[in-house]
């Protein structure tokens, strides 16, 4: 259940971070821990106290210092490397921060849902959440025009953000999510008929974790 009581999906939202900047099309959340971003390609959320629950999916996570103007310099010495660096200087966690960027891609109004712009970004300082997977499979099980809106993303890898919400997406179906991956097969086929490769790519990478195996 969202934090606005829309009763979308089972389970319960894990909190993932606080909304730094927002727009329409994206908006940007700082982690609550560092190094502690959900991962590339999951769908994120954030309720405004007008029911409406805005969703997301992270297009680019990225951890530097919290001062613009100041860079993260060498820290290891000697044997001193990886979480010892972290051990001899307790006060990282404190000049360094994690965010991450999700581009919009629906949201929800009361029990109703639409994956297209909503009528108003979140707002600054409101929690995200990661999306449950009871949430996730609701969003994608029946419709699937939220990929038009990762296609039309600027700035970001398009077509690693698209095969990494398909993997992302398909491990949160109890089945492993073939009929999900069928689906959004045919809905990129339309989306991309005058791109075969582009598409053949998109898709292989979608089974990459599979063939690995």
């Amino acid at each position: 259940m969202s934090t606005n009581g829309f009763a979308f999906g089972s389970g319960a939202p894990a909190l993932a971070g606080e909304v730094v900047e927002a727009s329409t099309t994206e908006f940007l959340a700082q982690a609550i821990e560092l190094d502690s971003a959900p991962p590339f390609g999951a769908f994120v959320e954030v309720a405004t106290d007008d029911a409406l629950t805005i969703y997301g999916v992270v297009a680019n996570v990225q951890t530097a210092g919290i001062d613009p103007g100041a860079r993260a310099i060498m820290r290891g010495h000697g044997d001193v490397r990886d979480e010892r660096i972290y051990e001899e200087n307790p006060d990282l966690p404190l000049v360094l921060r994690t965010t991450f960027r999700a581009l919009v891609v629906g949201f929800a109004d009361g029990d109703k849902l639409y994956q297209f712009l909503p009528p108003r970004p979140p707002r600054l300082h409101y929690s995200v959440f990661t999306s449950p997977a009871q949430t996730v499979r609701n969003f994608t099980r029946t419709k699937l025009g939220y990929l038009q809106a990762i296609l039309n993303g600027s700035d970001v890898p398009v077509d690693e953000l698209l095969a990494a919400n398909l993997r992302y997406t398909s491990g949160q179906y109890v089945d492993g999510g073939s009929e999900f991956l069928q689906q959004a097969g045919r809905e990129l086929a339309q989306l991309l008929r005058a791109d075969y490769a582009r598409l053949t790519a998109i898709l292989r990478r979608c089974l990459a974790p599979i063939e690995a195996a």
